[in-house]
């Protein structure tokens, strides 16, 4: 049997509207703003970042190749050298505490360089912050 059709009465069914993939103005962010002064800073921003994490990690495995160094260093002049428990101990100690004392002013640049690193990615999120608001705050 056919279903019989449902009459329609006053109202209507929405026709439907073809969608479209733009925003409404209202809802844009204007990015007008993005002058080449900006362009240029957020771009040397980001080569200094670069400049300074591989900075980090090249003072990171200086330190760490040192200590290894300091260590095996000593543990040869521990196993090696013929005497008592107490002079092998004194004997081991100095070239760990040296060579490891050295290798912890590598800790300086380290501290440093996350500091700038820290600053840098504060001032790249201010540049940011202030292209995206600036439609916002600027006066008509």
């Amino acid at each position: 049997m056919a279903m019989p059709q449902r009459a329609r009465g006053p109202y209507e069914e929405p026709k439907p509207v073809r969608c479209t993939n733009e925003m409404p103005l209202f809802a844009r962010a204007q990015f007008a703003d993005m002058t080449p002064k900006v362009k240029a800073e957020i771009n040397s921003i980001m080569s200094a970042l670069f400049r300074e994490r591989f900075l980090l990690i090249l003072n990171t495995i200086v330190l760490l190749g040192v200590n290894l160094f300091g260590f095996s260093l000593s543990l040869k002049a521990y196993t090696e050298f013929n005497g008592d428990e107490m002079t092998k101990l004194i004997i081991a100690f100095t070239p760990f505490l040296f060579v490891n004392g050295v290798g912890f002013v590598a800790m300086i640049p380290i501290r440093g360089t996350k500091r700038e690193i820290y600053r840098l990615q504060q001032r790249l999120q201010f540049l940011r912050a202030q292209m995206e608001y600036t439609h916002l705050t600027r006066q008509s």
